[in-house]
């Protein structure tokens, strides 16, 4: 199987955990990594209004509010101008958020305070590249001795300083001689290739880019500068071929196809990268995007995209990835300028046009996001992707009839042989699951299964529904466990097979598997109800409504809390028999299972759970929350947080630290206003 580019730096995971430039790079965890004694002591004697700037910051980077943060931390530098951990922070921010000149002169002050300050030195190191300063930029970015990232990043960076200057040999020595991991080959023979080229060494060119194609073609950039080269060599066939093998062995990319048709029309591509300063971005990117693929890097991904922006603002792969990390932290609004700056000419304008639509939606304005797609379908009415990303805002906003009429549309527009066909199927038939017209949902779902037998969220997802209905009970669950067997660490799914039991009243077996999920996903309210259900069918009752008390904690859906403080309140037998009741009352023939339709019987419930209007008593916080966000999903209001810092004095001796895993009690929703 081919890697991607990010994975075959597998090993930048520990790379950016151990050797990292700067040890608090990390945003987040540098700012609550070095709370807090030393900066409290720094701060003891300080003027109040630097207290109040540094906490306010604080505040911000735990609501992931950085340009406010970078605001306040400036503001607070302004009070106290020689505090080193002020400075280190306000610059970090700084370069995290775009504003490199800014960050510049704090730079200097932290390589004149610590030299060994790598962040710095690569900071003052682009800077110069940028101005053309080869000699200088040489110079700060030549010290190097903190391992693997460290090395790659300021010995291929130098290299291109070398270039720079007109010093193709120094350059290439430089690549050639950097020692470090397995990894580095590809990157090595990746840049050696392009500075060959910008020094017009096509047949060392050839060379180096046909060895980092034949340990890598399954990479998106690899392939380009593979093809490029040698079309520009000459060697057109051979560049059609790995273009060619490349949207055979993947869903396709709009670049790939751009300069597919660039080369049949007999046109002469440009290189890659035209100078040191695009060279030096390039590096600056492939590094970040790899980082950003790590779990842990996103923070120092964004800084080394940034720095490639700064060099290359109009890059359009560096602006896609910048935008994708953005998004990934939740940040939509911040997003949307991000992927505007994609150049209209640029092959990726219209992927900029969809992620735009996604974010607006995600950021509380689908009716403006709904204006975008719909333009882009005006242009191109089959144009697959906007039609399913309209169909995708449709269903997750439960408009699950016109998300199945505009998934429609899409099917009409798919080609046979396109791989993501079962997708759209897949998507549609939750749709008509949750539209209530099972018979249509059941045929989708077959259809994706026909085209990808072994997709697990397919086999998943007709399983789970199968079962829920009292459907096909045997194959369900047998292709629930394939689905666990090919994706066993996934708790939703352990969560389904375990719900399979359940409903052939295996409960041992049930109780087994719930226990799993809940080991994998702790704070899914479904899969705490489950597993609650099935201890109390074993007579583990006080289990039981543990379980249930937590669900009820995590967010359930309206209709599934109401069940649940049901249960907490009288058990599951007498809801049950409450239940089977009500059936009998409005359908006689419910009574007896077997003169239902089990087509028509209740949907499956979704394994996931969704947030509500009504706020829950308690809640347990997640990795990468903070209590303005948990306002924020709560009652709506982010600017709230203050309600649940007073609710929980004593619990949150320091509100600026927050325990992944601690329940906090969350005020009704009146009370908090």
């Amino acid at each position: 199987m081919r890697r991607t580019l990010p994975s075959i730096v597998r090993p930048l995971r520990t790379a950016a955990v151990c050797f990292a430039l700067l040890a608090s790079t990390s945003l987040l965890a540098g700012a609550a990594a070095r709370a807090e004694p030393s900066v409290a002591e720094l701060l003891d004697d300080a003027m109040p209004t630097l207290s109040g700037s540094y906490l306010a910051a604080m505040g911000a980077i735990a609501a992931q509010d950085y340009d406010s943060a970078t605001t306040l931390f400036e503001e607070a530098l302004s009070q106290d101008p020689d505090n080193p951990i002020l400075i280190e922070r306000t610059f970090t921010l700084l370069l995290a958020n775009g504003h490199i000149d800014r960050a510049i002169p704090l730079a200097q002050r932290l390589v004149e305070l610590s030299p060994d300050m790598r962040m710095g030195q690569l900071a003052l190191g682009v800077k110069a590249l940028k101005t053309k300063n080869y000699a200088d930029a040489g110079k700060h970015l030549g010290k190097s001795d903190r391992g693997p990232l460290a090395n790659i990043s300021s010995g291929l960076l130098s290299a291109w300083a070398a270039q720079g200057q007109g010093q193709t040999d120094a350059a290439l020595k430089i690549v050639d001689t950097m020692q470090g991991p397995e990894w580095y080959s590809v990157f090595k023979n990746f840049n050696a290739a392009l500075i060959n080229e910008n020094a017009g060494r096509t047949d060392a060119a050839v060379k180096a880019i046909t060895a980092a194609y034949e340990a890598e073609g399954g990479s998106l950039r690899v392939t380009e500068a593979y093809a490029r080269i040698l079309a520009r060599a000459g060697k057109i066939d051979e560049a059609k071929q790995a273009l060619a093998s490349f949207t055979e062995n993947s869903v396709g990319h709009p670049i790939v196809a751009a300069l597919q048709k660039e080369i049949n029309a007999g046109k002469k591509p440009a290189p890659l990268v035209r100078n040191a300063q695009e060279g030096a971005a390039e590096v600056l990117y492939g590094l970040g995007s790899a980082l950003g693929g790590e779990n842990g890097g996103s923070d120092l991904a964004t800084i080394y995209l940034r720095l490639a922006l700064y060099l290359q603002p109009k890059n359009d792969l560096v602006l896609m990835a910048l935008g994708d990390l953005t998004q990934n932290a939740q940040r939509f609004e911040l997003s949307i300028p991000i992927f505007e700056q994609v150049p209209k000419a640029s092959p990726l304008r219209r992927n900029a046009d969809l992620q735009v639509a996604l974010s607006l939606n995600a950021a509380g304005k689908p009716d403006q996001a709904v204006k975008r797609l719909k333009r882009l379908i005006a242009v191109n009415p089959r144009d697959i992707d906007a039609l399913t990303t309209l169909a995708t805002i449709d269903r997750t906003g439960k408009r699950y009839a016109e998300a199945a009429k505009l998934y429609t549309k899409a099917i009409g527009s798919i080609t046979e042989d396109n791989p993501r066909n079962w997708l759209i199927y897949y998507f549609r038939g939750i749709a008509y699951e949750r539209a209530l017209e099972w018979p249509k949902a059941e045929a989708d779902f077959l259809k994706a299964l026909e085209i990808a037998p072994d997709e697990p969220q397919v086999l998943n997802y007709l399983g789970y529904s199968w079962i829920d209905r009292g459907l096909n009970l045997d194959r369900a669950t047998d292709m629930i466990k394939k689905a666990v067997e090919l994706r066993p660490n996934d708790g939703y799914i352990v969560d389904s097979l375990g719900w399979a039991y359940y409903k052939q009243s295996k409960f041992d077996e049930a109780v087994a598997q719930l226990e799993r999920a809940i080991s994998i996903k702790a704070d899914d309210a479904t899969i705490n109800d489950h597993l609650g259900d099935a201890y109390w069918k074993v007579g583990r009752k006080l289990e039981a409504t543990f379980q249930w008390a937590h669900a009820r904690d995590l967010n359930p859906e309206p209709a599934d809390r109401e069940r649940i403080l049901a249960k907490l309140a009288h058990g599951l037998d007498k809801v049950e028999a409450e239940e089977k009741a009500a059936q009998t009352k409005a359908d006689p023939a419910k009574a007896d299972p077997a003169k239902v339709d089990p087509s028509k019987a209740n949907s499956a419930s979704g394994t996931t759970a969704s947030p509500h209007a009504d706020g829950p008593s308690r809640i347990t916080i997640g990795a990468g929350d903070s209590l303005w966000k948990i306002a924020l999903k709560v009652y709506g209001d982010g600017e709230l947080y203050g309600r649940l810092i007073d609710a929980n004095r004593d619990k949150l001796p320091n509100p600026n630290v927050i325990v992944p895993g601690l329940v906090i009690d969350i005020p009704q929703f009146d009370t908090a206003q």
